[in-house]
């Protein structure tokens, strides 16, 4: 093989290796609805725990190590708004933002479904999302926007 084949062989090893692994950041403007509208994005909106949780530790809490790449991933959600807003993620309240708040949930690898939503007195309700988030080992912030 011949050095200039053998160079674009190594710098398409070397980008499809790094694609998954580098950060993910993408941003959602919030979008106008009524607060007492059937919502498909959520299962649950309760922070009530269920003895037999079948949610497994991440490696970094003892939970089982990964082969490969990194078992976790980091998220980073970034509340870019002056509201409180609820996280959800696979459709179950996961979390609550402040007003400019952030939240820094972890998960395991696998493809999940994010979602936030805010809502106010008046009976609208801001919602963002839903997003797939796809889990390879890399870190994923998702900045909310009104």
């Amino acid at each position: 093989m011949n050095k200039f084949a053998s160079c674009a062989a190594m710098v398409c090893v070397a980008v499809l290796v790094s694609i998954p692994l580098a950060a993910q950041n993408v941003s959602t403007n919030g979008v106008k609805g009524k607060a007492g509208a059937s919502d498909p994005h959520i299962k649950s909106n309760s922070f009530n725990n269920s003895e037999n949780s079948k949610i497994p530790a991440p490696a970094s809490k003892g939970g089982p190590k990964s082969r490969g790449l990194n078992g976790t991933c980091n998220i980073h959600v970034d509340n870019r708004t002056p509201y409180y807003i609820t996280f959800y993620f696979d459709g179950q309240a996961a979390g609550a933002l402040g007003p400019w708040g952030d939240l820094l949930p972890n998960i395991t690898q696998g493809v999940a479904e994010v979602y936030a939503k805010a809502t106010f007195t008046n009976g609208s309700v801001l919602t963002f999302g839903p997003r797939d988030l796809r889990c390879t080992g890399g870190d994923f912030t998702w900045t909310l926007t009104p």
